[in-house]
């Protein structure tokens, strides 16, 4: 594949969303090793900090066509990266450790970020709630890292029907959370 260069972040965007790979390519070269070094400054772990920078970036490929952008590329995807930085340390069990390991001036922006964290989060609660409940259970069942075929086991289902129910819970989800544009990025690769 040919490297092309953009001049511009719209020009960006609209070829990612005709799903131009080399629109994603130009994105991945030119940010990833910023954005992998900013993700390892605060988890000190190399699998966590590539697990991080995967999810961002197939985020990004698969919200391609509906990403909207208010600032630039840049700041986006920085922001993204913070926010699944603070759900690594969630997800972990380390949001203690994140909190106490930064300075002074970095205290501001990062109570900032655990307030708009805090949102999405009770956001995320009250859709989790709204599906249904058979939905839900396989959705919760999957989050503990249950396989298919187990769950089908445990509620005595079809592993058709887990898929299923899983393929739903996860698209009310987006849909209810759209509206958190740039949170949302995070949220979806993590739960599941």
């Amino acid at each position: 594949m040919q490297t092309k260069t953009f001049d511009t972040d719209q020009e960006i965007l609209t070829s990612l969303a005709e799903s131009d790979a080399r629109a994603f390519d130009f994105l991945y070269q030119k940010f990833f090793p910023k954005l992998y070094a900013a993700a390892y400054k605060r988890l000190q772990n190399r699998e966590l900090t590539e697990e991080v920078i995967q999810e961002l970036f197939i985020s990004l490929w698969e919200r391609r066509k509906q990403l909207v952008i208010n600032t630039t590329i840049e700041a986006y995807l920085f922001t993204s990266v913070k926010y699944l930085v603070i759900a690594q340390y969630k997800k972990n069990n380390l949001f203690e450790k994140y909190s106490n390991s930064l300075s002074p001036a970095e205290d501001y922006n990062f109570t900032e970020q655990k307030v708009a964290f805090d949102e999405l989060n009770e956001a995320y609660q009250k859709a989790l709630q709204s599906l249904p409940e058979r939905c839900r259970e396989v959705f919760l069942l999957k989050r503990t890292g249950l396989s298919q075929r187990e769950i089908s086991e445990r509620l005595d289902i079809s592993e058709k029907t887990v898929e299923n129910q899983m393929t739903k819970a996860l698209k009310i989800l987006r849909e209810v959370l759209s509206d958190y544009t740039a949170l949302s990025i995070i949220l979806i690769p993590v739960l599941h």
